[in-house]
C-alpha cells in the first residue's frame, strides 16, 4: 500500500542575488511516519532546502508542497504542519525556560500555551528545568529546549538540522532515543547530520545532496545491502566522489 506523501518538491531551483545557484532541480517525496536523513557537505544546500520547505526562505522556481498546500501560496496552514529546530541555538537569556516555550505556542495562535509547554516539557524531561534560564543550561540541554520549542504546536512534521552538533554522545543517544518516540507517534522526521552513524540507526531513508544537486536517495536496507561490507562512511564518500568525477 502506497503511502501519503507530507512532503513534495518537484523542480526546485534556488537561486540567490550575485547568480550563486544553491539548490538545482530538486525533486524529492517524503512520506508520513519515515524518519529521513539528508546528507550532504558543508554548503551543499540542505539547510536551503529545509528552509524552503519551512516557508523561511523564497524558492526561485518550482513547486514545494506540504501536505497538498503550496507552502508561499498557503504559509499559514503548512507552517503550522512543521517543526523546525535550526542548527544554530537561539534563545531568550531572560527569559524562564517554561515561558520561552510557552510564547512560541502563542505564535500559532494557540491560547493553552503554557499548559502545552509543560507537557512538552514533560516530555523531552526538563520539566526540572522549566523555572532556570537559558543561560544556566549546558549545550546539549539548550538543544533539547529548541526541540521543545519546534513541538508545542504539535506539528506532523520535524526537521531537526544538526540537532546532534557539538553534543557528547551519552546526550546524542537521548536524543536519538527522543527521535524514535516521536516516530512512534506518527510524526514525520527530516534530519541533516553530519554523523553519519547518526543516519545509519535511524533513518528510513537517505538522501544525498552535493552541489545543490539531489545526487541519490534511496532506502538505507537496500543502500547496506548493495554495500558489500562497506560502511555508510564508505558508500557517502563514493557516491560523492562519483558525482565530483560526473561534473
Amino acid at each position: 500500500m502506497e503511502r501519503e506523501s507530507v512532503v513534495s518538491v518537484t523542480n526546485l531551483f534556488k537561486t540567490y542575488k550575485g547568480g550563486f545557484e544553491a539548490l538545482k532541480d530538486i525533486s524529492l517525496d517524503i512520506q508520513r511516519g519515515e524518519i529521513f536523513a539528508l546528507l550532504g557537505p558543508n554548503g551543499a544546500g540542505k539547510t536551503t532546502l529545509i528552509n524552503i520547505i519551512a516557508g523561511l526562505t523564497r524558492r526561485t522556481s518550482g513547486e514545494v508542497m506540504v501536505m497538498g498546500k503550496d507552502v508561499d501560496q498557503d504559509y499559514r496552514f503548512t507552517r503550522s504542519k512543521i517543526g523546525l529546530v535550526p542548527q544554530e541555538i537561539t534563545l531568550e537569556i531572560a527569559v524562564p525556560i517554561l515561558d520561552s516555550v510557552a510564547v512560541q505556542a502563542g505564535y500559532f495562535g494557540l491560547r493553552d500555551g503554557r499548559e502545552r509547554a509543560k507537557k512538552i516539557l514533560t516530555d523531552l524531561s526538563l520539566e526540572d528545568k522549566a523555572k532556570q534560564y537559558a543561560v544556566t543550561l549546558s549545550g546539549g540541554m539548550k538543544r533539547r529546549v529548541m526541540i521543545a520549542k519546534a513541538m508545542v504546536h504539535d506539528p506532523d512534521i520535524l526537521f531537526l538540522d544538526e540537532p546532534t552538533a557539538g553534543v557528547d554522545l551519552e546526550l546524542r543517544q537521548n536524543l536519538w532515543d527522543m527521535v524514535g518516540k516521536l516516530r512512534q507517534r506518527g510524526k514525520t522526521i527530516i534530519l541533516t547530520t553530519h554523523y553519519l552513524e547518526e543516519a545509519e540507526l535511524m533513518a528510513d531513508r537517505i538522501g544525498i545532496i552535493n552541489q545543490g544537486r539531489l545526487v541519490q536517495v534511496e532506502e538505507k536496507e537496500t543502500l547496506m545491502n548493495q554495500a558489500n561490507g562497506q560502511s555508510l562512511t564508505q558508500i557517502y564518500s563514493s557516491i560523492l566522489e562519483r558525482d565530483r568525477q560526473t561534473l
